[in-house]
């Protein structure tokens, strides 16, 4: 019986390290480095920096990957609509976005990435953008 209890306890510690929560947060889009690529190329994901409003990351620059940009985040009706979502229709520089994203990129991208930033900066966190929304 008290085997049967740890492999209980096992298992759900495991579920719960594994279910950490989207990181929600207010920033503002400070660069999108170069043109995007058309979306009937290929599917990508690109990344873009931002600059956090508030909150314990206050002031601090991130880097978000967002999938098809040039395409409104409601009309995303592939494959990534279980991992892409939000009311945001375009990305323009200057904009403040209310954004949920999680530090889990290659778990849920394996797609190209459009990443400007790889060749200077490969520290940096990459956060997938779960939803994006005008702040």
């Amino acid at each position: 019986m008290s085997v049967l209890l740890l492999a209980i306890a096992g298992v759900e510690r495991s579920a719960r390290a594994d279910g950490v929560a989207p990181l929600e947060l207010t920033a503002k889009l400070v660069e999108i480095p170069s043109k995007m690529p058309p979306d009937d190329l290929y599917d990508y994901a690109y990344v873009m920096r931002y600059q956090v409003q508030g909150g314990p990351l206050d002031k601090q620059f991130i880097l978000v990957a967002h999938y098809k940009p040039l395409v409104p985040r409601s009309k995303i009706k592939d494959k990534m609509k279980e991992q892409v979502g939000g009311k945001l229709r375009s990305f323009n520089q200057g904009d403040v976005h209310q954004m949920k994203l999680t530090a889990d990129l290659k778990a849920i991208w394996k797609g190209a990435l459009v990443d400007e930033y790889a060749a200077t900066d490969r520290g940096s966190v990459r956060y997938w953008c779960l939803q994006v929304d005008p702040a």
